[in-house]
């Protein structure tokens, strides 16, 4: 079983490398979080997760359903010139308040990149209508699909890691005294199949 330090794991694409411009703001944000950096010493090993098993991070529990590639956003017309990467998952909010799709989905579900930093999608939409996700409500479960916008050298991989941060609930928060949800280090990682839409027309 893999380490914490090895959640984002070896680069299994080459097109990554091209990306790094585009996730410089993941990488800055990432670093100013500590992020996935490789630890000093060994650390508690890591629980990996495979599609429909359940993990939960402290404000959220997220069960990854399936990755595929493809031309078009879900609910969106094909684009023959640009590729997304699209994370499906059941997401229920475990806090006691409504908190919205860019606060802690985005900062907490992220994608693997190549040197242990954590990509966050473009888009969180909704997977019954493809509108963009509003709030998360307590206790109530919601499908949604995370979209990532793929950099032109896109390379076709069967296999893709997406990586989980936990959250800790503090009374009185160091920033500003309130209390609050604070984002941890990494709590899970997902080990998923990615399906090859790219020859379909139609969104799934």
């Amino acid at each position: 079983m893999a380490n914490k330090d090895e959640l984002i794991g070896a680069a299994r694409n080459p097109w990554w490398q091209a990306a790094a411009a585009v996730a410089a703001t993941a990488l800055v944000a990432t670093i100013a979080l500590g992020g996935f950096k490789p630890a000093k010493s060994k650390t508690k090993p890591l629980p990996s997760h495979a599609a429909g098993q359940r993990a939960q991070s402290g404000a959220m529990a997220v069960t990854p359903l399936r990755a595929w590639v493809a031309r078009y956003r879900p609910g969106g017309r094909i684009e023959p010139n640009q590729l997304y990467l699209v994370l499906q998952a059941d997401i229920e909010n475990r806090t006691g308040r409504s908190f919205g799709s860019y606060d802690y989905l985005i900062k907490d579900l992220i994608l693997v990149g190549p040197k242990r930093e954590a990509v966050k999608a473009d888009l969180p939409l909704a997977a019954d209508d493809h509108t963009i996700l509003g709030d998360l409500h307590p206790r109530l479960k919601q499908r949604v699909d995370l979209v990532w916008k793929l950099p032109p050298g896109y390379v076709y991989a069967p296999s893709q890691t997406f990586g989980l941060f936990g959250r800790d609930y503090k009374a009185k928060a160091y920033l500003n005294g309130e209390s609050g949800w604070i984002q941890d280090s990494p709590k899970a990682k997902f080990e998923l199949p990615v399906q090859d839409l790219r020859d379909r027309l139609v969104a799934p």
